[in-house]
């Protein structure tokens, strides 16, 4: 009788372990442009240029390449599917190639787009830096290419970064500012459906002075901000993740 009890929870186990639904991690990246959209239309200008820029004063990539790390580390756990392998993605000649232009028509197009990417974006090595949707039409979106590309998945992921310039005290200009660091999560399922959008940010604890609506910093002083911010980011998704992922499992 033991043994026939053992036998049916093996039996469960492995039916269970079978039908788990697994889902591709396609794209982790940041965008170097911080958003100064709160700011004044120069400082707009001017920081947008540094941030694009290759200052290495200025480098984003250790910070991604943190929350990668912790992402799969302590994160991807709380969600109620299986991540599969990042090399099966990365190594795939189909996935190497493609680069979610579809929709762009004439050369012109494709290659200053590809320069934009480029410039604005840097994603964990081996990742193509996607951005979903790009089409009204859903057979056309990026997600439902990535889909046929690995029919083995129930759903595929896109992680992204961003960073935004926010004034805490503000009383006629004058007061001081600091950055606040974003995490998106966009999850769509086998029919290229959006199910699951999560976007959650921290503000940094550190500041600089804010003069007639212009932060007075140099890079510098701001990736020190956008360390402040992605640390308290990470602390406080440690105990905000979990419960926000309940509600995947109810439209997945």
């Amino acid at each position: 009788m033991k043994r026939f009890v053992k036998l049916t929870m093996l039996l469960l186990f492995i039916t269970s372990m079978a039908y788990s639904q697994k889902v591709a991690l396609v794209t982790f990246y940041v965008d170097k442009y911080i958003d100064y959209s709160k700011a004044t239309a120069e400082t707009r200008a001017n920081y947008q240029e540094r941030t694009l820029a290759d200052d290495p004063n200025f480098d984003l990539r250790p910070l991604l390449v943190e929350f990668y790390e912790t992402f799969k580390k302590d994160f991807i756990k709380d969600f109620p599917f299986d991540i599969i392998g990042e090399k099966h993605i990365i190594e795939t000649d189909m996935y190497k190639a493609y680069s979610g232009l579809e929709g762009l028509e004439d050369t012109d197009s494709i290659d200053i787009y590809q320069e934009n990417i480029k410039d604005r974006f840097i994603a964990i090595d081996g990742y193509n830096v996607l951005l979903s949707g790009g089409n009204m039409l859903r057979s056309w979106r990026t997600e439902a290419h990535l889909l046929e590309m690995f029919p083995e998945a129930d759903g595929v992921m896109f992680v992204y970064m961003h960073y935004q310039f926010e004034p805490k005290i503000a009383i006629g200009g004058m007061g001081n500012a600091g950055m606040r660091a974003f995490i998106n999560i966009d999850l769509f399922n086998k029919e290229a459906k959006k199910v699951f959008k999560m976007e959650e940010y921290a503000t940094s604890k550190k500041s600089v002075p804010l003069i007639n609506g212009v932060p007075i910093m140099t890079s510098e002083k701001v990736l020190p901000l956008c360390e402040n911010a992605t640390e308290r980011l990470l602390e406080d998704l440690q105990k905000e993740l979990p419960k926000l992922v309940k509600k995947v499992d109810k439209k997945f």
